[in-house]
C-alpha cells in the first residue's frame, strides 16, 4: 500500500513538473509571438505615417507648382496688356503725326510731352511681375529705349516740317519716321514672341521639380 501510494504520489509530481513546464514554454512562445506581432504593428504604422508625410510633401509641391504657374501667367498676361498699349501709343503717334485731322494732331502732342523713357518702361505697378519675366524678356524691353527715342525725334521733326511749310499729310515725305515706327514696332513684337515662347516652356514643365514661376524659365 505504501508503495502505491509513493507511486502515485510521484506520477502527480511528474504530472505537476510537467504541467509547469508547459506552462513556462507556452508563455515564452506566447511572449515571443506577441514581440513578434508589436514589432510588425511598429513596422507598419512607421510605414503608414512615412507614407502620409510623403503624400502630404507631394500635394504641397503640387499646390505650390499650380500657383506658381498661375502667377507665371498672370504676369505675362500683365506683360501683353502693356505691351499692346506701348504699341497702340506708337501707333497714335505715327498716323496722328501724319494726320490732317486737328484733333488727332492734338492727341499727339498729349503723347509726346510724356517723358519717352517712361513709355517703353513698365510701370511700378507690373514691378512684382517683373520679377517672373525671363532674361530675355527684359533684354528686349531695354532694347527699346533707343528706337522709341529716335522714332520721337523724326516724329517731331515732321510736326516741325508741317508747322513751317503748312503742308498737307498728303503726298509729303515723312523725314524717316515710317522707318522707325517700322523698326520700333518689330522690336515690341520680337518681345511679345519672347514672352510666347516662355509661356510655351513654362507650360511644357510637368515635374514638381521644375523652376518655380517666377525663376526663370529659359
Amino acid at each position: 500500500m505504501s508503495d502505491q501510494f509513493a507511486c502515485l504520489v510521484l506520477a502527480l509530481g511528474v504530472a505537476v513538473l510537467a504541467l509547469a513546464l508547459g506552462t513556462r514554454i507556452g508563455c515564452v512562445v506566447a511572449s515571443r509571438a506577441t514581440a513578434q506581432q508589436l514589432h510588425l504593428m511598429e513596422r507598419h504604422f512607421e510605414h503608414s505615417r512615412q507614407l502620409f508625410v510623403r503624400q502630404q510633401e507631394l500635394q504641397r509641391e503640387t499646390d505650390l507648382m499650380l500657383r506658381s504657374r498661375e502667377e507665371l501667367k498672370k504676369s505675362y498676361e500683365d506683360l501683353g496688356l502693356w505691351l499692346h498699349r506701348v504699341s497702340r501709343t506708337v501707333d497714335e503717334i505715327h498716323f496722328g503725326a501724319l494726320s490732317d485731322d486737328a484733333r488727332a494732331r492734338d492727341r499727339v502732342r498729349v503723347l509726346l510731352s510724356a517723358r519717352p523713357w517712361e513709355v517703353v518702361s513698365p510701370p511700378a505697378s507690373l514691378a512684382g511681375a517683373e520679377m517672373c519675366w525671363t532674361a530675355e524678356v527684359l533684354r528686349g524691353i531695354r532694347q527699346l529705349q533707343s528706337p522709341y527715342g529716335e522714332f520721337i525725334r523724326d516724329v517731331r521733326m515732321v510736326q516741325l516740317v508741317r508747322a513751317d511749310d503748312g503742308e498737307e499729310a498728303s503726298g509729303r515725305h515723312d523725314g524717316g519716321a515710317w522707318a522707325s515706327y517700322q523698326a520700333l514696332q518689330e522690336l515690341l513684337i520680337a518681345v511679345r514672341n519672347q514672352a510666347r515662347d516662355d509661356l510655351s516652356t513654362a507650360r511644357g514643365l510637368r515635374s514638381p521639380s521644375a523652376p518655380q514661376a517666377c525663376d526663370p524659365v529659359s
